[in-house]
């Protein structure tokens, strides 16, 4: 049974270099810190330009959700992180942000390198649709923009999440972002 986590339930907490806040959808473990968590989904409102948190073996997916753009300097090479559209990069990364039209929201996909990886689709939907996943992902649903509606029946808005067991059906007008998460595979393969 999939579970909803309201926009309102996300958990404030200060940025790692203090100069922000972020709100924490979920970490794994439950109840890990910044130093021990597998992995963590959260969105930050970044109001003024500036240097991103370091984390060190960690691996970053960061999609701007608006309403501007956002531009990225990664160890000084310039990349434009559009609305909606992922940008990968390291947590080892220098990363310098700078805003393009003014303060925005991003969502954040951070994995400790060797235990977790994960994807990040950025999809617009009309209507029904029906997403399955495999046995060995951990797969969530976020409310990115409009609005959609469960085959329960619940309705979900803007940041709204789903944490899904191995399907979800969903109608409505909406763009979402399935993030799938995966334990790494070793090297012993």
């Amino acid at each position: 049974m999939s579970r909803i986590q309201r926009a309102s339930e996300h958990l404030a907490m200060p940025w790692a270099n203090g100069t922000g806040v972020t709100y924490q959808v979920a970490t794994s473990p439950e109840g890990a810190d910044l130093a021990t968590f597998d992995w963590r989904i959260s969105m930050a409102e970044v109001g003024e330009d500036g240097p991103f948190s370091l984390f060190a073996g960690i691996d970053r997916v960061l999609t701007v959700l608006g309403p501007g753009d956002m531009r990225l300097f990664i160890n000084g090479h310039e990349v434009l992180s559009r609305k909606f559209s992922p940008v990968s990069f390291s947590g080892d990364d220098d990363v310098l942000a700078e805003l393009v039209d003014g303060p925005i929201v991003d969502l954040n996909v951070m994995t400790r390198r060797g235990r977790y990886t994960s994807a990040v689709d950025v999809q617009h939907i009309q209507g029904p649709v029906q997403f399955a996943f495999d046995s060995t992902s951990l797969p969530l649903a976020v409310i990115l923009d409009g609005q959609a509606t469960t085959s329960d029946g619940d309705v979900l808005t803007s940041r709204d999440v789903v944490f899904v067991d191995d399907s979800i059906s969903l109608d409505g007008d909406a763009t979402i972002a399935i993030i799938t998460l995966h334990e790494a595979l070793g090297d012993d393969r």
